[in-house]
């Protein structure tokens, strides 16, 4: 099977160093095995209240990797964020053809990273996506997975099946740390920048170590994050919600005062409850479409965060666990 050559993987951690010695041993097991693989590895402590510990790669034997850098934030940005700075490091390298984004607890297995290359050398200047097939976490969390899918194609008009497990070509990388949306969110950002894609059938794999770091709050968030990058096409949406709402309200008025003035229908008392329920909706409508006009204006005169630019100003250090 063809490989790229040079390909740097991305990943947040936060704690996880037990979770990321692991990822490390396995990573350099599949560099061994793609023979002309040159693998880098960039992971993006976010912040984290643990420090690195000292035998991290004490006890590791790795002979495959070609490099292993953290960088330290120095505040907590969140895992998206963190994706965002990674990705900026990696690009301004310029070394790389290809940069693989995945978490660092073992949720993406790094025993698909091969058939994601692979899908990347058959759809060249694609992105390479993982779609998972079965998802390993509970009930409730795949319960509310399902609510925040169809939440974001409610609001945006857009689906979306997938999350930060993905291949990104070195030319859609150079894009992608371009545009503010990746600071809040990388598969909505990918999803929005109209990119040709294509979909692997991947399953989800389980933590190495450790318990997870993602509260329901931490969840909710998250997909607020992944609404906010269509932020424009949310309030234009709300807007013509509400201006139809409006319409609706007045039709109702119109329709109330002529069956209360032209037919024998109406009775005492009715007419005007009605009517005063019909004006308070109107008046709902008129405050969510002025509200829904001024956030859009805002939004857009706000200023945006280049992740490319202004990433870097948010990195502390950087400990280069396996020097090149």
């Amino acid at each position: 099977m063809p490989h790229v050559d040079e390909v740097a993987i991305v990943t947040p951690v936060y704690n996880d160093w037990e979770a990321f010695q692991e990822l490390l041993a396995r990573l350099d097991a599949v560099a061994h095995d793609l023979d002309g693989l040159r693998l880098d590895v960039i992971a993006v402590d976010d912040g984290s209240t643990m420090a690195v510990p000292a035998s991290l790669l004490a006890d590791a034997d790795l002979h495959s990797l070609r490099r292993v850098d953290v960088l330290h934030l120095a505040c907590n940005l969140g895992h998206q964020r963190a994706i965002a700075i990674g990705l900026s490091e990696a690009d301004q390298r310029g070394a790389y053809s290809a940069v693989i984004v995945m978490d660092s607890d073992g949720e993406d297995r790094p025993d698909d990273v091969p058939r994601l290359l692979a899908a990347l050398h058959e759809h060249a200047g694609h992105v390479i996506v993982a779609r998972r097939a079965r998802r390993s976490e509970g009930r409730l969390f795949k319960a509310f997975y399902l609510a925040y899918k169809a939440l974001f194609f409610l609001l945006t008009g857009k689906p979306i099946a997938f999350g930060n497990f993905c291949v990104l070509p070195a030319a859609v990388v150079s894009r992608l740390v371009c545009t503010p949306d990746i600071w809040n969110n990388l598969a909505a950002a990918i999803t929005r920048s109209r990119l040709p894609l294509h979909h692997c059938s991947i399953d989800r794999g389980t933590r190495f170590a450790g318990q997870t770091q993602m509260s329901m709050v931490g969840l909710c968030i998250h997909g607020l994050s992944a609404v906010s990058v269509y932020s424009d096409t949310v309030f234009t949406r709300v807007l013509v919600f509400s201006f139809a709402l409006g319409a609706v309200t007045i039709a109702g008025v119109v329709v109330v005062t002529a069956i209360r003035l032209f037919t024998d229908l109406a009775i005492p008392g009715w007419t005007s409850y009605m009517v005063g329920f019909l004006v308070v909706l109107l008046m709902q409508a008129l405050m969510l479409s002025g509200g829904a006009v001024f956030l859009l204006l805002n939004s857009r005169s706000m200023p945006s965060i280049i992740p490319r630019k202004m990433g870097a100003e948010y990195v502390r250090n950087t400990s280069a666990l396996l020097p090149p």
